[in-house]
């Protein structure tokens, strides 16, 4: 065992408080009023992700009991990888730096590296969409993040938080990075039952307005199960004075979460009643191909309302049932 941080006495400082000591973690996002901002600071206000959290509580008390671990967090857009991360941060005492792949270089890194040995608390090096990083800044950093050395100099150890949509990029373009990252977190789809929860949680933090189950249930079955949808289709639930109806319209969004672009995609399918390739659903859904593949199709595949075949995408049993359901209004 060694002294993770170069810190003396680490775990004792943290026993302490830091309060005594006037120190506390940095967080490098603006401020925002208070009654705008809502992120869930503790495991118990992180709602579902039981199996993710309980793997992170582990994972911090090796990093407290001196045996340093990077993080790897991969999950859905609007899954919360971001503040799990500021959550891990907290529990650690640590510094929050944020920083995002696709302008994160290696002269970024050396300027965080400088920060932290200069810092009088350890840091989290936080990376959003990992998988945007160079090839050649993931191989700089390969002997950074295993030993905290740099050109034969050690450095002052941190914690590296990662998060990605994918990690297959990141294992096609450097898999010995990943490798090194020892505790790697999955986060699961959420249940309409999670997002309730999570809305109301934000309700009672933020808006603090008389909502209706009914409502809370409409909005959680409407938003493709992904939380940050959820929040942000209950602001403009609240702006519109509980108009739950425009809200939906406002979004085009016709049932259980699809809209109009979805249901001409089914419907395309129905009609043509045999497998249509990506490139004609891409037209069908004014898109092009790439965004198609990433932003449209994946919930589909997902909630299994289409089905992917060598020949073609083709509508399966699930798909069929929820057009039969459709009105002739919704299907306008």
């Amino acid at each position: 065992m060694f002294d993770v941080f170069d810190l003396l006495g680490l775990t004792q400082l943290l026993e302490w408080g830091k309060e005594k000591m006037g120190i506390k973690p940095q967080y490098i996002q603006q401020p925002l009023p208070q009654k705008f901002m809502y992120r869930p600071e503790t495991f118990d206000e992180y709602i579902s992700q039981d199996k993710a959290k309980d793997k992170t509580k582990l994972t911090i008390e090796l990093i407290n009991k001196g045996f340093p671990r990077h993080f790897l967090i991969m999950g859905n857009a609007g899954f919360g990888k971001t503040t799990l991360a500021g959550i891990i941060a907290k529990n650690l005492g640590f510094n929050f730096c944020v920083y995002v792949g696709s302008n994160f270089d290696i002269d970024t890194l050396n300027d965080f590296l400088v920060k932290n040995q200069d810092s009088k608390l350890p840091n989290v090096l936080f990376i959003d969409e990992l998988g945007e990083l160079k090839k050649d800044v993931l191989t700089y950093m390969l002997p950074i993040i295993e030993d905290f050395k740099l050109n034969g100099k050690d450095l002052r150890k941190f914690i590296l938080i990662g998060a990605t949509t994918d990690t297959w990029i990141l294992s096609k373009r450097c898999q010995p990075f990943l490798d090194r990252i020892h505790c790697k977190i999955y986060l699961t789809n959420y249940l309409a039952e999670n997002l309730k929860c999570l809305l109301k949680q934000y309700n009672d933090q933020i808006h603090k307005a008389n909502v209706t189950e009914e409502d809370y249930d409409t909005i959680s079955k409407n938003v493709r199960y992904t939380p940050r949808l959820a929040i942000s289709m209950f602001d403009y639930y609240i702006a519109t004075n509980g108009d739950l109806r425009r809200v939906l319209k406002m979004n085009r969004i016709i049932k259980d979460g699809l809209d109009d672009i979805d249901v001409k995609i089914l419907n395309h399918l129905k009609i043509v009643g045999k497998p249509v390739g990506e490139q004609a659903l891409a037209i069908i859904a004014n898109m092009t191909n790439s965004e198609y593949k990433e932003l449209r199709e994946p919930y589909l595949l997902r909630e299994e309302y289409l089905s992917r075949t060598n020949r073609g995408r083709i509508l399966t049993q699930k798909g069929e049932l929820f057009l039969k359901g459709l009105t002739n209004e919704e299907m306008s």
